[in-house]
């Protein structure tokens, strides 16, 4: 009979102290693309911790994935610079799309990934990568 009360209170306690669960990113060694390339860090402005907007990160790196693969494509270039860009060609259109709104949910994310990323980011992965072995 004291397990009751117990679950009630974890239940009615959980979301009021789920903003205040962090996420802990261990500081790694840079990593390197198979170009030779240093992959930029997502900077801490574009690094949500809480549980709740860990969902910004992953819109964040979808984003800055497709606009890199974008932008290398275009320019056809591979060098290092145009392969991993600063991170702030992606600031004002996360903005934009609503991302860093407080109030958003991860179902903005959902549907922007469904209608523009998924359905290109495999293509554009595949063409980077055939430009790149070309240069080679």
């Amino acid at each position: 009979m004291i397990y009751l009360p117990i679950l009630f209170l974890t239940l009615a306690v959980a979301p009021a102290v789920a903003d205040q669960i962090e996420l802990n990113n261990s500081i790694r060694p840079a990593e390197i693309d198979r170009y030779g390339c240093t992959i930029r860090q997502r900077p801490d402005h574009l690094t949500f911790r809480s549980f709740r907007d860990a969902w910004r990160s992953v819109a964040a790196v979808d984003l800055y994935s497709l606009r890199r693969h974008q932008i290398a494509l275009d320019a056809g270039s591979c060098d290092c610079e145009t392969l991993w860009p600063d991170w702030s060609i992606i600031e004002d259109e996360f903005d934009e799309l609503g991302f860093a709104e407080p109030t958003a949910t991860d179902s903005l994310h959902i549907a922007w990934s469904a209608e523009e990323y998924f359905p290109v980011i495999s293509d554009l992965r595949d063409r980077l990568r055939i430009q790149c072995q070309e240069a080679e």
